[in-house]
């Protein structure tokens, strides 16, 4: 075999993995989140830098209906169709509750703790118990020291993440982090006439 045959080989196979790994996770997405469209230029410019090494994490903060979520399930789209092989985990703040609640969840927390990137979703919209505070700062803080991003979709404010978060934890999540604030009216009213 020629290096040039090895090297169309190779390229081929990589773009069946791809494909494979694209049509996984397309087939596990959510469809309200499955909508098309382009990642927002702060996002794009995130998802370059962590492709690049950077480990700073992504928080996305703005009012209801802002494509905040959308975001999150496109930018995991766009890792996949880049070739990147990692393991992109996003849970809601509930399903965070439902796995801290007794009993505990380890093997869904080990998941989310050891996922290349973790994004927590809708961090806010439901009341966070103590328990449930304490085992989002466990992960972060985790995650933190291991160079492990983790991304935030909110409606809180930054001063409230901290409110939720406790210091510690926001000072690491914001180690590095951009922060992309999203505005505009709820995409959502209105849409079922």
């Amino acid at each position: 075999m020629t290096t040039t045959d090895h090297d169309a080989w190779l390229a081929e196979a990589q773009a069946e993995a791809v494909a494979f790994r694209l049509e996984a996770f397309l087939d596990r997405r959510p469809a309200a989140f499955a909508e098309p469209g382009e990642l927002r230029h702060d996002i794009r410019a995130w998802a370059d830098n962590y492709l690049a090494g950077h480990h700073g994490s992504l928080i996305l903060t703005g009012e209801i209906g802002t494509t905040k979520t959308w975001h999150l399930w496109k930018l995991n789209e766009t890792l996949i169709r880049r070739g990147w092989r990692g393991q992109f985990r996003i849970a809601t703040t509930y399903d965070v509750k439902v796995a801290t609640d007794r009993p505990v969840d380890h093997e869904r927390l080990t998941a989310w703790r050891d996922a290349d990137l973790y994004a927590i979703d809708d961090l806010g919209a439901r009341a966070v118990n103590d328990w449930t505070a304490d085992a989002i700062s466990e992960l972060v803080d985790a995650r933190w020291q291991n160079r492990q991003p983790t991304l935030i979709a909110t409606n809180l404010t930054v001063p409230e993440i901290r409110n939720v978060l406790g210091d510690r934890a926001a000072s690491r999540i914001g180690d590095g982090a951009t922060i992309a604030r999203f505005t505009g009216a709820d995409r959502r009213k209105g849409s079922t006439k």
